[in-house]
């Protein structure tokens, strides 16, 4: 699967050809967006087989070569194994990683930081694990976001 990656540059002028740099990324995501079902499963395959081992997994996917599995069958197995999970789900796995526990619990990606939540849920701050990669990726919703509401704005 190809992954395009939305570029984070903070500068949104035309480039010659008419169209700035938030009018391609939100162009990019509208046509992902046409082609969500397939684009979910193959990120969900590329998640799953990226993080095979990682303890959490461990306890549905023990048994099962994933690595080999296409990616509907996957989706499908990911589907009837594993439970929706809240934030306390993760918990035990998040106090090890403050603790100083590096082994993969959670991701094979190294958390870099974990960031604390506002609050809003059960009026308590929740850790919230991000890898680079992550981080990386809510820059780029970030940029999305800026993409759309520049369209709102009126020179």
């Amino acid at each position: 699967m190809e992954q395009t990656v939305v570029s984070n540059n903070k500068n949104n002028s035309n480039n010659g050809s008419g169209n700035s740099d938030y009018e391609k990324i939100i162009s990019w995501f509208e046509d992902v967006s046409n082609n969500t079902g397939s684009v979910q499963t193959e990120i969900l395959s590329h998640i799953l087989k990226e993080n095979n081992g990682v303890e959490y997994l461990k306890k549905w996917f023990g048994g099962y070569n994933i690595l080999e599995m296409e990616a509907c069958a996957l989706e499908s197995l990911f589907s009837s194994l594993v439970p929706i999970a809240s934030h306390a789900d993760f918990e035990p796995f998040i106090q090890r990683i403050s603790d100083g526990d590096t082994a993969p619990l959670l991701t094979q990606q190294p958390i870099t930081t974990l960031s604390l939540s506002s609050g809003t849920t059960d009026g308590r701050q929740k850790f919230v694990p991000f890898t680079r990669h992550s981080a990386q990726t809510t820059l780029q919703i970030f940029t999305l976001s800026a993409a759309y509401r520049s369209r709102c704005v009126c020179h």
